[in-house]
């Protein structure tokens, strides 16, 4: 268990920046120009806590919640969603990851959590792994992700261990890389000294653009 944890942050960036922007996705499959999809703090941690909220009823606090989702905004909800939910996220690259069949096998997911547009694809891939029940599937665009959430929501006692990176597989069968809430922090805290060296690379001379959980992007 751990004391201070990414949805702490989340939190509190909720609480002390509501209205600054907190991610924009740009969608160009839509337009070839463009189109900017914005989330603030407040509705990123809202949304986060009601993804959690749907999660908890998929699994226990450790479970594997593994995440088959397109670019965009939704993916990050869904990995926040698993933390403050307690449990394991897995990314995957997105619905035709190579790597889905291995990485499913090794980490016998209890729920898989991707969008609408995707959903028939991830059926294909829904079955028992080492006689375990087959996972739940949750379209976080369809959940009500916007109503208003309790403070209080999701795991209280959240595990160390945060994801599961896996390996591409190139020369022998994806490996899962434990990354902790503590590895995300210290990533984290190394992404603002560089990012911000201009600043400082200090937390409180950045300006709020610059502030966040900017290191989820590694996986959009």
């Amino acid at each position: 268990m751990v004391e201070t944890s990414i949805s702490d942050l989340l939190c509190e960036r909720a609480s002390l920046q509501p209205n600054d922007t907190a991610f924009t996705f740009i969608d160009y499959e839509r337009d070839w120009n463009g189109v900017a999809e914005t989330l603030t703090w407040s509705q990123l941690y809202r949304r986060t806590v009601n993804a959690a909220r749907a999660l908890q009823h998929c699994g226990a606090t450790g479970d594997r919640a593994v995440i088959m989702a397109p670019q965009g905004l939704d993916y990050i909800v869904a990995f926040l969603g698993a933390l403050h939910a307690g449990q394991v996220a897995v990314p995957l690259g997105g619905v035709s990851d190579e790597r889905v069949d291995s990485v499913l096998r090794d980490a016998s997911p209890t729920v898989i959590l991707t969008t609408s547009s995707a959903a028939e694809t991830v059926a294909g891939y829904v079955k028992s792994q080492s006689g375990r029940p087959v996972p739940s599937v949750v379209e976080v665009d369809l959940l009500d992700l916007d109503t208003q959430a309790a403070s209080g929501a999701g795991g209280q006692n959240r595990p160390e261990l945060a994801y599961l990176q896996y390996t591409s597989g190139s020369t022998r069968q994806p490996a899962g890389v434990m990354g902790s809430q503590r590895n995300l922090l210290a990533n984290f805290g190394q992404i603002m000294s560089d990012f911000c060296a201009e600043y400082g690379g200090s937390p409180r001379r950045t300006p709020p653009s610059c502030r966040g959980c900017r290191f989820i992007t590694t996986w959009v």
